[in-house]
């Protein structure tokens, strides 16, 4: 387990803040991607309430989490260009 630093820190805010984001624009168009991009963003911000975090659960957390906006942005893309 380690300290987090406030870079660290930053990068999981503004990831988690992502994830907000896109969990709000999935529920919008009843995507099912909904579900897993909230449970993503709440699994990272559990890992922001530790004062502690283990470095191989971070980057678990992270990788899902990167996984989850990278099968939204496809998604979201997807449905643009079937709506042109």
């Amino acid at each position: 387990m380690s300290q987090v630093d406030r870079n660290e820190r930053k990068r999981l805010e503004d990831l988690s803040a992502q994830l907000r984001e896109a969990t709000c624009a999935a529920l919008d168009n009843r995507s099912a991607l909904a579900r897993s991009l909230d449970e993503s963003r709440s699994e990272l911000e559990r890992l922001l309430m530790l004062s502690t975090i283990d470095a191989a659960e971070c980057r678990r957390v992270v990788i899902r989490a990167q996984m989850m906006l990278d099968a939204w942005h496809g998604m979201a893309a997807g449905m643009f260009a079937r709506a042109r």
